[in-house]
């Protein structure tokens, strides 16, 4: 049963994020760049429940992003399940409360996200221009990412904790 509802929270927490992220935050005309909710959600969830759920969420979430139409399909789910994967092999390294290294990592996880996507739109034809992706996209994103982890992650570790499931090295026992 612990698997179960470790899914659903796992199932509404993306639902939640890309409904928010692809729908509800593009309309809010003050916001200079969106914050990457489900590169959060994958973060999370690679971080708290281990490799094997971080790879999932991460082809989940990447398919569903590919789906809907926001780049080149695969592109998204090939480096958010790598990204899923390892945070859950991080995971199995060190605790998933320690706040200052979890925004270290997903810092790291933003960059490479970006220049994941910066250097194949490259190869595929899409000429751009470092400079301005940099101050346009990759740094006014990173820091809205950065701003709004912690209530998310502070949320899906309070649910898992409430729902008496224990979170260590990515396995799960009923406490």
């Amino acid at each position: 049963m612990t698997g179960l509802k470790r899914l659903l929270v796992i199932l509404i927490s993306v639902s939640v994020m890309a409904f928010l992220q692809m729908i509800i935050l593009p309309n809010v005309e003050f916001l200079i760049a969106l914050p990457n909710l489900l590169l959060v959600i994958v973060m999370a969830s690679g971080f708290l429940y281990g490799k094997a759920y971080g790879l999932f969420v991460g082809a989940f979430t990447g398919l569903l992003i590919d789906v809907l139409g926001t780049g080149t399909p695969g592109f998204n789910t090939l480096i958010l399940m790598w990204i899923g994967f390892g945070d859950g092999f991080l995971s199995e390294k060190m605790e998933s409360e320690i706040i200052p290294v979890l925004y270290l990592i997903l810092f790291v996880n933003e960059i490479l996200y970006h220049l994941y996507l910066f250097g194949l739109g490259f190869l595929v034809g899409n000429r751009f221009s470092l400079l301005p992706y940099l101050t346009d996209v990759l740094i006014p994103e990173i820091l809205l990412t950065l701003l709004v982890f912690l209530p998310i992650y502070g949320l899906l570790l309070f649910v898992s904790k409430r729902w008496d499931l224990k979170i260590n090295k990515g396995e799960v026992r009923v406490v």
